[in-house]
C-alpha cells in the first residue's frame, strides 16, 4: 500500500534549492513556496525573482515572499495550510521559533557540509578554501538556533582537486535533493532516527569580497583552493603594476607545481617564469602556482598567456604591491 503523501511548505531561494524543490514536487504535495523579496541583481541591478520563484511560479505553487517572517498576516496564511513538514534548503534567512513549530511533524534542513563542522551561511565555498577532500550534506531536526539540530541523514561526497564552488555546489545540490527525499521517507515510515550532532563543530561565515585577496606569503596550495573556492563568485583578486598605476585583476584557475625549480629566491607573488600557450607560474610563500585563467575589470575571462602577450608581463614582475 502506497503512503500518503506529504503536505509540504517549501522554502528556499537560489538555483541549490531547485532540485529539491523537483523532486518533492514529485513525491510530495508542495502546498506553498516561501522565497526571499525580488532583490537587486546582476551588473545591470535589475530587480530580478530569486530562482526558486521562478521554478514554482512555472509549477502554478502559490508563492510568499514575506519580508518578515514574523509578520502576523504571513504566518496566518502558512498556519491556514496545515502543513506535515516544513522543509528548508538555503533560504537565506533565520526561521523563527513561531515559524518552526507550524508543521504537524516538524521542520527539516538540508544543509551543505557533514554536520557540525561548517555550520552556517557559507559551507561550500569554505571547505574548498580550507582544503577538504571530502564533504557532504545533512538533513536535519530544526532548531532555532543555527545548524544545531539533530541529525536525520547525512551522505557523503569525495571533493576533486579541481573542483571549484561552482561545480561542488550543483553536485551537492543533486545529492542533496535525493538525500531529503530518502529522510521524508524515513519520516512517513517512522524509523527517522534523531542523532545529536557529534564532534567539533567549525562556523563557515559568509563571503566578502575582500576575503578574495591572494596573500602571495600564503602556500601555492593554499592559494589554489582560494582560488577554486571563490569560483564563480566573488573572485579571488591580485594586482599588477600598469604605466605607474596598481591594475586590478581576478584569478579564476591555478595549478599547483609540485617541487618547481622556478624561482627559488625570489620574493613571493613574483611572476617567475612564462609558459607558452598556458600561463605564468608566481612564486608563493610556498611552492609555486601556475595561473592559467585571469580576468580584468569590465572584460570577458582570458587565457593567462594572452594577458600576458597583450599587457607584456615580464618575469620578474611584482604581483600583488
Amino acid at each position: 500500500m502506497k503512503k500518503e503523501k506529504l503536505s509540504v511548505v517549501f522554502m528556499g531561494t537560489p538555483e541549490f534549492a531547485c532540485p529539491s524543490l523537483d523532486k518533492l514536487i514529485e513525491e510530495e504535495k508542495v502546498v506553498a513556496v516561501v522565497t526571499q523579496p525580488d532583490r537587486p541583481a546582476g551588473r545591470g541591478r535589475k530587480i530580478r525573482p530569486s530562482a526558486v520563484k521562478l521554478a514554482a511560479s512555472e509549477r502554478n505553487i502559490p508563492v510568499y515572499q514575506p519580508e518578515n517572517l514574523k509578520d502576523p498576516d504571513f504566518l496566518k496564511k502558512i498556519n491556514l495550510l496545515q502543513p506535515d513538514l516544513i522543509v528548508v534548503v538555503a533560504f537565506g534567512r533565520l526561521l523563527p521559533g513561531i515559524m518552526l513549530n507550524i508543521p504537524r511533524i516538524f521542520s527539516i534542513n538540508l544543509h551543505p557540509s557533514l554536520l557540525p563542522k561548517y555550520r552556517g551561511p557559507a559551507p561550500v565555498p569554505w571547505t574548498i578554501i580550507k582544503g577538504e577532500s571530502q564533504t557532504g550534506v545533512t538533513v536535519q531536526k530544526m532548531k532555532e538556533k543555527v545548524d544545531e539540530g539533530e541529525i536525520i541523514l547525512q551522505r557523503k561526497i569525495s571533493i576533486n582537486p579541481e573542483d571549484t564552488c561552482g561545480i561542488l555546489n550543483k553536485k551537492l545540490s543533486y545529492l542533496g535533493s535525493q538525500t531529503l527525499i530518502e529522510a521524508i521517507k524515513l519520516i512517513k515510515q517512522g524509523k527517522a532516527k534523531l542523532k545529536p550532532q557529534q564532534g567539533k563543530a567549525s562556523y563557515a561565515p559568509k563571503i566578502t569580497k575582500k576575503m578574495g585577496k591572494i596573500n602571495w606569503r600564503a602556500s601555492a596550495w593554499e592559494i589554489h583552493n582560494l582560488v577554486r573556492g571563490l569560483n564563480p563568485a566573488p573572485g579571488a583578486f591580485t594586482t599588477f603594476p600598469r604605466e605607474g598605476k596598481s591594475c586590478r585583476i581576478k584569478i579564476w584557475k591555478t595549478a599547483v607545481l609540485e617541487n618547481s625549480p622556478y624561482g627559488e629566491e625570489s620574493q613571493p607573488g613574483t611572476v617567475v617564469k612564462i609558459q607558452k600557450e598556458t600561463g605564468f607560474v608566481v612564486k608563493t610563500g610556498g611552492g609555486a602556482l601556475l595561473v592559467k585563467e585571469v580576468q580584468l575589470p569590465g572584460k570577458p575571462r582570458i587565457n593567462a598567456y594572452d594577458f600576458i602577450k597583450g599587457y607584456r608581463i615580464r618575469e620578474g614582475f611584482l604581483l600583488g604591491g
